[in-house]
Protein backbone atom coordinates (compact mmCIF):
# COMPACT_ATOMS: atom_id res chain seq x y z
CA UNK A 1 0.00 0.00 0.00
CA UNK A 2 2.77 2.48 0.84
CA UNK A 3 4.58 1.71 -2.40
CA UNK A 4 1.50 2.51 -4.49
CA UNK A 5 1.01 5.70 -2.50
CA UNK A 6 4.64 6.73 -3.05
CA UNK A 7 4.39 6.13 -6.79
CA UNK A 8 1.21 8.20 -6.93
CA UNK A 9 2.78 10.99 -4.89
CA UNK A 10 5.80 11.17 -7.18
CA UNK A 11 3.71 11.14 -10.35
CA UNK A 12 1.11 13.59 -9.07
CA UNK A 13 0.56 16.18 -11.84
CA UNK A 14 0.80 19.12 -9.42
CA UNK A 15 4.12 17.92 -8.00
CA UNK A 16 5.52 17.11 -11.43
CA UNK A 17 4.38 20.50 -12.77
CA UNK A 18 6.22 22.20 -9.89
CA UNK A 19 9.37 20.24 -10.76
CA UNK A 20 9.07 21.26 -14.43
CA UNK A 21 8.44 24.89 -13.43
CA UNK A 22 11.70 24.91 -11.45
CA UNK A 23 13.53 23.44 -14.44
CA UNK A 24 12.07 26.05 -16.80
CA UNK A 25 12.78 28.96 -14.44
CA UNK A 26 16.41 27.88 -14.03
CA UNK A 27 16.84 27.43 -17.78
CA UNK A 28 15.40 30.87 -18.46
CA UNK A 29 17.59 32.43 -15.77
CA UNK A 30 20.75 31.04 -17.38
CA UNK A 31 19.88 31.26 -21.06
CA UNK A 32 17.48 34.18 -21.19
CA UNK A 33 14.78 32.11 -22.86
CA UNK A 34 12.50 29.19 -22.19
CA UNK A 35 13.64 25.63 -22.94
CA UNK A 36 12.28 23.62 -25.85
CA UNK A 37 9.30 21.48 -24.94
CA UNK A 38 11.14 18.39 -26.24
CA UNK A 39 13.87 18.62 -23.57
CA UNK A 40 11.28 19.07 -20.82
CA UNK A 41 10.35 15.42 -21.39
CA UNK A 42 13.82 14.42 -20.16
CA UNK A 43 13.42 16.14 -16.80
CA UNK A 44 10.99 13.97 -14.83
CA UNK A 45 12.55 10.57 -15.59
CA UNK A 46 15.92 11.90 -14.44
CA UNK A 47 14.94 14.14 -11.54
CA UNK A 48 12.40 11.79 -9.96
CA UNK A 49 14.56 8.69 -10.31
CA UNK A 50 15.95 7.78 -6.90
CA UNK A 51 18.63 5.57 -8.45
CA UNK A 52 19.98 8.60 -10.34
CA UNK A 53 19.68 11.01 -7.39
CA UNK A 54 23.18 10.20 -6.15
CA UNK A 55 24.65 11.28 -9.49
CA UNK A 56 23.77 14.85 -8.49
CA UNK A 57 25.76 14.64 -5.24
CA UNK A 58 28.54 17.24 -5.09
CA UNK A 59 27.26 18.84 -8.30
CA UNK A 60 26.72 22.57 -8.64
CA UNK A 61 25.59 24.78 -11.51
CA UNK A 62 29.14 25.13 -12.78
CA UNK A 63 29.54 21.33 -13.04
CA UNK A 64 27.81 21.35 -16.42
CA UNK A 65 25.95 18.70 -18.36
CA UNK A 66 28.92 17.02 -20.03
CA UNK A 67 30.96 16.74 -16.83
CA UNK A 68 27.94 15.29 -15.00
CA UNK A 69 27.38 12.75 -17.78
CA UNK A 70 31.09 11.89 -17.87
CA UNK A 71 31.13 11.28 -14.10
CA UNK A 72 28.06 9.03 -14.29
CA UNK A 73 27.77 7.32 -17.68
CA UNK A 74 24.96 5.11 -16.34
CA UNK A 75 22.62 8.09 -16.66
CA UNK A 76 22.34 7.41 -20.39
CA UNK A 77 21.74 3.67 -19.93
CA UNK A 78 18.05 3.02 -20.50
CA UNK A 79 17.22 6.73 -20.59
CA UNK A 80 15.12 6.43 -23.74
CA UNK A 81 13.07 3.70 -22.04
CA UNK A 82 12.60 5.88 -18.97
CA UNK A 83 11.50 8.80 -21.12
CA UNK A 84 9.03 6.64 -23.04
CA UNK A 85 7.65 5.17 -19.82
CA UNK A 86 7.08 8.62 -18.34
CA UNK A 87 5.60 10.31 -21.42
CA UNK A 88 2.05 10.19 -20.00
CA UNK A 89 3.23 11.53 -16.62
CA UNK A 90 5.19 14.37 -18.23
CA UNK A 91 2.34 15.25 -20.58
CA UNK A 92 -0.18 15.33 -17.73
CA UNK A 93 2.17 17.50 -15.67
CA UNK A 94 2.55 19.95 -18.55
CA UNK A 95 -1.22 20.10 -19.03
CA UNK A 96 -1.81 20.62 -15.32
CA UNK A 97 0.96 23.21 -15.12
CA UNK A 98 -0.54 25.20 -17.99
CA UNK A 99 -4.06 25.05 -16.54
CA UNK A 100 -2.86 25.96 -13.03
CA UNK A 101 -0.68 28.80 -14.31
CA UNK A 102 2.67 27.29 -13.29
CA UNK A 103 3.73 26.75 -16.91
CA UNK A 104 2.91 28.23 -20.28
CA UNK A 105 3.62 27.14 -23.83
CA UNK A 106 5.36 29.77 -25.94
CA UNK A 107 6.07 30.22 -29.60
CA UNK A 108 8.52 27.99 -31.44
CA UNK A 109 7.80 25.00 -29.18
CA UNK A 110 9.10 26.38 -25.89
CA UNK A 111 7.75 25.85 -22.38
CA UNK A 112 8.16 28.54 -19.73
CA UNK A 113 7.66 28.92 -16.02
CA UNK A 114 5.28 31.57 -14.75
CA UNK A 115 7.89 32.29 -12.04
CA UNK A 116 5.41 31.73 -9.25
CA UNK A 117 7.21 31.20 -5.97
CA UNK A 118 6.56 27.81 -4.43
CA UNK A 119 5.45 27.71 -0.80
CA UNK A 120 8.34 27.17 1.63
CA UNK A 121 6.74 23.93 2.82
CA UNK A 122 7.07 22.55 -0.71
CA UNK A 123 10.53 23.80 -1.62
CA UNK A 124 12.14 22.91 1.70
CA UNK A 125 10.21 19.72 2.41
CA UNK A 126 10.46 16.25 0.95
CA UNK A 127 10.29 17.74 -2.56
CA UNK A 128 13.36 19.91 -1.98
CA UNK A 129 16.01 17.54 -3.40
CA UNK A 130 14.03 16.86 -6.60
CA UNK A 131 13.43 20.59 -7.10
CA UNK A 132 17.16 21.23 -6.65
CA UNK A 133 17.97 18.55 -9.23
CA UNK A 134 15.47 20.16 -11.64
CA UNK A 135 17.15 23.55 -11.19
CA UNK A 136 20.57 22.01 -11.86
CA UNK A 137 19.31 20.33 -15.03
CA UNK A 138 17.76 23.62 -16.13
CA UNK A 139 21.05 25.47 -15.82
CA UNK A 140 23.02 22.64 -17.45
CA UNK A 141 20.61 22.28 -20.38
CA UNK A 142 20.72 26.07 -20.86
CA UNK A 143 24.51 26.01 -20.89
CA UNK A 144 24.52 23.19 -23.45
CA UNK A 145 22.74 25.44 -25.93
CA UNK A 146 20.21 23.97 -28.30
CA UNK A 147 17.69 21.21 -27.73
CA UNK A 148 19.58 19.18 -30.31
CA UNK A 149 22.83 19.49 -28.34
CA UNK A 150 21.06 18.36 -25.17
CA UNK A 151 19.41 15.40 -26.89
CA UNK A 152 22.69 14.30 -28.46
CA UNK A 153 24.56 14.62 -25.16
CA UNK A 154 21.87 12.58 -23.41
CA UNK A 155 21.91 9.94 -26.14
CA UNK A 156 18.23 10.21 -27.06
CA UNK A 157 16.33 11.31 -30.15
CA UNK A 158 12.86 12.57 -30.87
Amino acid sequence: MNRAHDIYAETNPAYCAAVLAQFCASHNEHRGRAPALAVAYLVLPIVLSEDLAETFDKCVKSTGLLVWLDRSPRIRVGLSGRVNATLPVSTEAIRFGCIAGLLRLEGEGAIASSHRKLPAAVSSGVAGPALKRARLLGSWFAEAGSARAVMEAMGVSV
